[in-house]
């Protein structure tokens, strides 16, 4: 009997092991940043809720590497600072955002207002993740 319940408890507990293992279609996501702007984004940083990332310094028209957050969304907490001014977009709310969804983005950046010091935020789509 003991064996028996071993062996249905073994069962279940696999079975439940591969579904939990499923990706999600949320993520992950891979996003690279460009600067659409004449001057240097220094210190770029992203924060899309499903991770934090640095992606240092960006030239003008330049582009970064991509890299993988868990999830991620149309807006994101964006700092970076040029002439030792720190810039930013802070999206509103995360709440009704549907997620990119697995794939490359790309956030293009731009500067929105020089006086308040704050970004713009263009996302492409590139590729679906391979």
């Amino acid at each position: 009997m003991n064996r028996k319940l071993l062996f249905v408890g073994t069962g279940i507990f696999v079975l439940l092991f591969l579904f939990s293992c499923k990706k999600s279609p949320d993520g992950p996501t891979d996003i690279r940043i460009r600067n659409k702007s004449g001057v240097v984004y220094k210190n770029v940083n992203v924060d899309t809720s499903g991770g934090e990332h640095n992606y240092g310094d960006v030239n003008p028209g330049g582009e970064t590497e991509y890299y993988r957050f868990d999830i991620a969304y149309r807006e994101a907490h964006i700092t970076l600072h040029i002439n030792n001014v720190q810039y930013e977009f802070i999206p509103v709310d995360y709440t009704y955002e549907v997620p990119l969804g697995q794939g490359k983005f790309t956030y293009e950046l731009s500067i929105a207002d020089t006086a308040e010091h704050l970004l713009a935020i263009h996302v492409i789509a590139d590729a679906p993740l391979k």
